[in-house]
């Protein structure tokens, strides 16, 4: 994966702020998991709303995204078990 695919769309926009921590993203993704392993949100609601709330960047695009960098499909709800079975690109 090339540095633009992480952070820029087709027409140049950023997907995230400069300097995300995406180590630091995977962590709260996986301590979320693991209090709230049966989620009733998706993994996109779950970044938007908690991963990337307040940065500007809270939308479809950007948590979809941050999704796909993560291993995990967007749509799917948030388990325990989709987390623990994502495939990293």
């Amino acid at each position: 994966m090339t540095e633009r695919d992480i952070y820029f769309d087709a027409s140049g926009h950023p997907l995230f702020p400069k300097g995300f921590d995406f180590k630091k993203a995977e962590r709260i993704m996986g301590n979320y998991m693991r209090h709230f392993s049966n989620s009733h949100f998706t993994f996109a609601e779950v970044a938007s709303l908690l991963i990337l709330a307040g940065t500007g960047y809270d939308g479809g695009t950007s948590s979809n995204h941050l999704c796909f960098v993560l291993g995990v499909d967007g749509s799917d709800r948030a388990t325990l078990k989709r987390w623990k079975a994502r495939v990293k690109p």
